[in-house]
């Protein structure tokens, strides 16, 4: 772990629970009945999903303070919650799919769930090479900023379009996210971290994956054996 503070790691988590909070609060407040119409699970998977993001600022500001033992402790939390947001993700995409006229990004929901799917698939791979290099400072900050940044697109999506933005909005202020990572890397190491390019490259690969799945005739029949 890094020994002193780098504040850059702790406003990137605030900025992300800003929009986290933001985007869902948009649409919970835009049903005609309010929060209370929200489903519970719906409820469940938004609280375990906060909670990831708000000890993710937890972690990076007690690393700030120095205070490595707390934050090893506390990281079998940021484990067991990171389980639940992959567990709880699964329910919620298979309720999704499962009423037929759930869309998804615009898409019939067996279309756009590979939006949500690929936000778990590439949440549940940065998050695991964080861990597999807890013992490396430099690249497990970095992955571990990075899976937050590759699962934020639900909530971005929901602010952008719940505010009128248009949609490529989403994507550019993702991929602000991301510049802001590498300009980092170039002010503390004068060059891009593999870990930041690694994550980079996720994002890459889910987005092109994203607008070419009208065109990936397996999709339903992988859905329907997974789902």
């Amino acid at each position: 772990m890094a020994k002193k503070s780098e504040p850059f790691f702790f406003v990137m988590a605030i900025v992300l629970i800003a929009i986290v909070v933001s985007g869902f609060s948009v649409v919970a407040f835009s049903r005609p009945g309010g929060v209370m119409e929200t489903p519970l699970f719906l409820h469940m998977h938004g609280a375990v999903f906060l909670a990831w993001f708000v000890l993710l600022a937890v972690q990076a500001s007690l690393i700030g303070r120095g205070s490595v033992a707390l934050h090893k402790r506390l990281g079998q939390i940021s484990i067991a919650l990171a389980i639940a947001i992959v567990v709880i993700g699964y329910f919620v995409v298979s309720h999704a799919i499962g009423q037929p006229d759930k869309t998804i990004a615009g898409r019939p929901a067996v279309i756009g769930s590979i939006f949500p799917i690929f936000d778990i698939i590439n949440f549940t791979a940065a998050y695991s090479l964080g861990i597999a290099n807890r013992a490396n400072g430099i690249a497990h900050k970095r992955f571990m900023l990075s899976s937050a940044i590759l699962m934020i697109d639900p909530a971005m999506a929901r602010l952008v379009l719940g505010l009128g933005g248009h949609g490529v909005l989403i994507l550019v202020t993702e991929v602000a996210l991301f510049a802001a990572m590498l300009c980092y890397d170039f002010y503390k190491l004068r060059r891009p971290h593999w870990a930041t390019l690694i994550a980079l490259g996720l994002y890459i690969i889910a987005f092109t994956v994203k607008l070419n799945i009208e065109s990936i005739t397996w999709w339903p029949g992988f859905l329907t054996a997974v789902f």
